[in-house]
């Protein structure tokens, strides 16, 4: 009975899609078709223009078989080239991060950060460059890469300590005075999940702890008021006009829905309304409710933070709206049912202990990596299962029906090629998606936008493509040795989801004829490895690390 469910719901995406040539499925005017990239992953130049490291400059040097990031895409020496693209692609909004320890710079007799202001002046000119071209900036505050002195010169390292959260309201604090009047979509932290997970508990990720009862939880609680401090300066600078009426500000979030394996079994419902919870409301629920998940606060127990005095109602609120990443979905058990692939003894102590799920588990009809990433360890995570994407925007928009909704991150995991047509297939049948999210469900989402805009580091690794335009990279790319490429190196070639991509933006109509001819192909399934690190929480092994975000 599961499997027919599973099918036939496939089945009648399948059929929706070829429909669609009978339908106008067009957004409206306002709707911004839009790409991302991330400072680390992109920009290179890692010594240059007044930069300091980060914890992935050390961590990729630390860590048996990871590549490092010092030269990436060269973000940062051709972005005026990489913007004439964009436009050519038909790009209405950017989103980009800001690297911290590029704009700010440790000072050793204060024990502060210090404002770097040829970092600043980088930044300043990517905006200008994307405004004059018709593109919004969407600026993502934090994306992963402290400035290392703030992990090795504070009483307690990095995120574990509440010293952090000064540090970083003044950070913020810096780019809002900076860039307020130019920037009108702000958010504070991409996937704390994935930062936080990752690095405080599963050892998949900088700093890359792991066996702690308390470390990840930690972590998130000052993270989520380091969020909160920052929206409240934000919203006071609104005030003097140091940012602009009509900006807005909220956390990325990241999110891949959890259908039980079998929707008959209690246990298994509960286990996957429990992943959703232990992934995404303990970041969502507070700045909603003002408090963590009732199920976390059960399990957890006092190993979870409270919020004590006015910490409640500073975090409940602050946001103006909903965003989100999503890339998978997946079938859910209890770790201790029959059904289970994992014994819970496997799982690492703490956060994955404490949610205790299986999420392995592949739904029928979903598409598998693409043919050549086989073998991939990145890449296995990165399925495809489109009516999965409707679901996670209905369970958020369940949360508060008044928030807009931004989608910050989408994407398909492929491999070492140009032509991908996987891809292509991905963002059709994604974007269905975000139609029927809008004109079936009257979900009121804003955007959608594409990851990424180039393939790039992925977080160790340069064998995950997400790109919409292929990078050339070179046998020396993710040396930690390497900083000064040629200008014939990395040469950007747009994939045929590029193309399509260009058409469906300028347009915003989705072509049907090109949607329901690549519904139907699925892809064989290799077995079940590994993930990359930022999304396989519930994959404790693993070969190499990586991410998107």
């Amino acid at each position: 009975m599961q499997l027919a469910t599973r099918v036939l719901q496939f089945l009648g995406f399948a059929a929706c899609a070829v429909r669609v040539s009978a339908d106008s499925r067009c957004f409206t005017e306002d709707f911004l078709f839009g790409s991302a990239t991330a400072s680390y992953q992109v920009e290179g130049a890692v010594k240059e223009g007044g930069r300091t490291p980060s914890i992935w400059d050390e961590y990729c040097r630390t860590q048996p078989g990871l590549k490092c990031a010092n030269v990436a895409d060269d973000f940062y020496h051709r972005y005026k080239d990489d913007v004439k693209l964009m436009v050519e692609t038909g790009l209405q909004s950017f989103r980009f991060s800001v690297s911290w320890s590029r704009v700010m710079n440790w000072d050793a007799q204060t024990s502060r950060m210090r404002p770097n202001p040829e970092g600043i002046s980088f930044y300043h000119s990517l905006i200008d460059e994307l405004s004059s071209n018709g593109i919004v900036p969407i600026l993502t505050i934090y994306h992963w890469d402290l400035p290392i002195e703030l992990h090795t010169q504070l009483r307690e390292e990095g995120w574990l300590g509440s010293e952090i959260i000064d540090h970083y309201v003044e950070y913020a604090t810096l780019l809002f005075n900076e860039y307020g009047n130019k920037v009108n979509y702000w958010t504070t932290f991409n996937e704390p999940l994935s930062f936080v997970a990752g690095g405080y508990a599963l050892g998949m990720g900088a700093p890359g702890y792991t066996g702690s009862l308390t470390q990840a939880y930690t972590a998130a609680h000052n993270v989520l008021l380091s969020h909160a401090h920052a929206v409240k300066k934000f919203r006071e600078l609104k005030t003097t006009n140091a940012i602009g009426d009509k900006a807005r500000i909220g956390i990325v979030l990241n999110a891949d829905y959890a259908y039980p394996l079998d929707e008959s079994d209690p246990d298994d419902v509960e286990a996957a309304a429990r992943k959703m919870e232990f992934d995404v409301g303990w970041f969502l629920s507070p700045i909603v409710t003002g408090d963590y998940p009732p199920i976390m606060r059960k399990i957890v127990g006092d190993r979870l933070p409270q919020f004590y005095g006015d910490q409640s109602e500073l975090v409940k609120g602050s946001y103006d709206l909903f965003m989100l990443n999503s890339y998978a979905a997946r079938q859910v058990t209890s770790c201790n049912s029959k059904t289970s692939n994992k014994d819970c003894g496997t799982l690492s102590a703490g956060f994955e202990q404490d949610r205790a799920v299986d999420d392995s588990h592949i739904i029928p009809g979903t598409r598998q990596r693409s043919t050549k990433a086989q073998k991939d360890p990145h890449c296995a995570f990165f399925t495809a299962y489109p009516p999965g994407y409707l679901e996670t925007i209905k369970w958020l928009h369940k949360h508060d029906t008044s928030a807009d909704i931004l989608l910050t991150e989408n994407g398909w995991c492929g491999d070492d090629e140009i032509d991908n047509p996987d891809q292509l297939w991905y963002f059709q049948a994604y974007l269905e998606q975000v139609h029927k999210a809008i004109t079936e469900e009257h979900i009121p989402v804003i955007g959608y936008t594409a990851w990424s805009f180039l393939d790039n580091y992925e977080w160790g690794s340069y064998e995950s493509r997400f790109g919409l335009y292929y990078v050339n990279y070179t046998s020396e790319s993710g040396s930690p040795d390497f900083y000064q490429p040629k200008p014939s190196d990395l040469a950007r070639i747009p994939r045929p989801s590029a193309k399509w991509f260009q058409k469906v933006a300028t347009s915003k109509c989705l072509n049907a004829d090109e949607t329901s001819a690549t519904t139907t192909k699925t892809h064989e399934s290799g077995g079940h490895s590994h993930h990359v690190w930022r999304w396989l929480f519930g994959i404790v092994a693993i070969a190499a690390v990586g991410f998107v975000a």
